[in-house]
């Protein structure tokens, strides 16, 4: 059930895609249609298709939006905002335009519109992946957004401006814009961080360089030829826009390998920290351009700026520190979680003492220090007796809490800090005793020998008054240089061994020098 839902939505999400692209050169056509030569200029219509594709681009960019990652969503339902802006400005000039000309100067409703709809796109250029996720940047945006329109009303409709003053100050304004968005487009594209990301300012880059030469040749078009809308031309109006759609259906959506920049180089970083003044400098130009006749809006909307780009640069800040303590915290905690599990990777898990692995580091350890000391070093390799005989009549429950209480027993006559207790594997515990003697070994044995027998672990399988026991090998020396602390190791498994074959529970004891048996109990 589940999977034919799944493959129903893909196949819906398919037929959109394909209706939409349909719908673009379906519009295109349309358009051409309507430009025919008919002895006369379908003004009004031609605007009202010019009206369309954008409006199209702008569901092919919601479509894409909802087809990309959730992160990917928000710049792409800006893009669709401006292109629908776009759109509603051009219906707009073709409803109430006055002006016939293919590039309106006069000053109308529809250039309110047209004016404020690069701002959702100079948002999405302003905007790189270390920002466009802050919820605070967002809120700083939609002020400086709220603020550009504001200041696109008093410029279009507050300023006393003769006919051609307006006009010139229009085509400048448009101009300027479209100088802004085609350096904006050129900047961001050092700055992507995913491959959506990527695919977007690229796309952004061949539309808006597309929509620039086709502004200022119908600028000039329209000032030096006269070249009026309803004409062939107009069609030069959509391609942009058709471009931009069909590119935002079919551009590929795959996300891995996700392709990213290895190290931020020091200038793409410094081209980041300058995007977000790209749509500041756009609200600053409104600022400044109606200054002269609104001084106190003028100089109140730079403040406003000034403290949006405070607070926004304090936001970004904050959110670093935030990330930075918060990536130090999980530092430390692996840090100690490395520690721990380098601990535990050095004990038994049965018994809680050190197993070989650690034994086997102090010993190295313990051998080098005894080397540069002169200083004997005796091993104690412990053998619990007849202990299959335990997991065979009493199971292997009790058997494995007998090796605790063992362990437990053994570790209470390693008094001293340097001395070291570990599992050695199956029944058997090895001693490593730094700074002693055999002498002094052997009596850590003896007390090792009577600290089990007051244990009084029971164990049928034992000649010993069916109790448990352990034999004991000892193995010292004194280090010597060029000789092989595993040769100690030997000694010490000889002696085991001899005092297995004399009869167990019992403790025999060799040195490296003499490699013989020196006493027996």
């Amino acid at each position: 059930m589940i999977g034919a839902r799944t493959g129903t939505r893909r196949t819906a999400n398919q037929h959109a895609q394909s209706n939409l692209g349909y719908a673009l050169f379906a519009m295109l056509l349309l358009h051409a249609v309507l430009l025919l030569p008919s002895g006369s200029h379908p003004v009004v219509a031609s605007r009202l298709a010019t009206s369309a594709a954008p409006l199209l681009a702008a569901f092919c960019g919601l479509w894409r939006a909802k087809n990309v990652a959730p992160r990917e969503e928000l710049p792409w339902r800006m893009l669709s905002a401006s292109m629908v802006l776009w759109a509603v400005g051009q219906a707009v000039e073709g409803l109430i335009g006055r002006s016939p000309s293919a590039l309106n100067f006069t000053v109308d409703g529809a250039d309110f519109f047209n004016l404020i709809a690069a701002f959702p796109m100079l948002l999405t250029l302003s905007n790189t992946r270390r920002t466009e996720s802050i919820q605070s940047v967002i809120y700083l945006d939609s002020a400086q957004t709220v603020l550009a329109a504001v200041l696109a009303w008093v410029l279009l409709y507050r300023m006393s401006l003769t006919a051609s003053a307006a006009a010139t100050a229009m085509s400048t304004v448009y101009l300027a814009e479209c100088a802004l968005l085609a350096v904006s487009a050129v900047v961001r594209l050092a700055t992507w961080s995913t491959l959506e990301e990527r695919r977007r300012v690229h796309l952004l880059f061949r539309g808006v360089w597309l929509f620039v030469p086709i502004h200022i040749g119908m600028n000039y078009a329209s000032g030096h030829w006269n070249l009026h809308a309803g004409t062939v031309f107009d069609l030069f109006w959509s391609v942009p826009f058709v471009y931009a759609g069909w590119q935002a259906l079919h551009l590929p959506m795959t996300e891995l390998p996700e392709a990213t920049h290895q190290e931020p180089s020091p200038g793409r970083l410094l081209i980041e920290s300058f995007c977000p003044l790209l749509i500041t400098t756009a609200v600053f130009a409104l600022a400044a351009s109606i200054i002269n006749q609104h001084p106190v809006l003028g100089l109140s909307a730079v403040f406003v700026l000034l403290l949006i780009q405070t607070m926004h640069a304090g936001v970004v800040q904050l959110n670093y520190v935030t990330a930075q303590g918060l990536l130090l915290k999980r530092e430390r905690e692996l840090e100690n979680a490395n520690v721990s599990l380098e601990q535990l990777s050095m004990l038994d898990p049965l018994t809680g003492i050190p197993n070989r692995r650690r034994f086997d580091a102090a010993f190295a350890a313990a051998w080098r220090r005894g080397l540069r000391r002169r200083k004997p070093l005796a091993l104690l390799l412990i053998d619990l007796d007849f202990f299959k005989g335990i997991n065979d009549v009493y199971g292997h429950t009790y058997g494995d809490e007998c090796l605790v209480s063992v362990a437990r027993v053994l570790g209470q006559q390693a008094t001293r800090p340097d001395d070291l207790l570990a599992r050695y594997g199956g029944d058997e515990f090895i001693l490593l005793l730094p700074d002693t003697n055999a002498g002094g070994a052997v009596r850590v044995a003896e007390r090792m020998h009577d600290a089990i027998r007051l244990m009084a672990a029971e164990n049928s399988a034992s000649p010993f008054g069916g109790l448990l026991t352990v034999t004991i090998g000892i193995g010292g020396g004194e280090p010597e240089i060029g000789s092989d602390p595993i040769a100690l190791l030997e000694v010490a498994d000889h002696a085991l061994y001899q005092a297995k074959q004399m009869g167990r529970n019992r403790t025999c004891t060799q040195s490296c020098a003499q490699n013989a048996s020196m006493s027996t109990r």
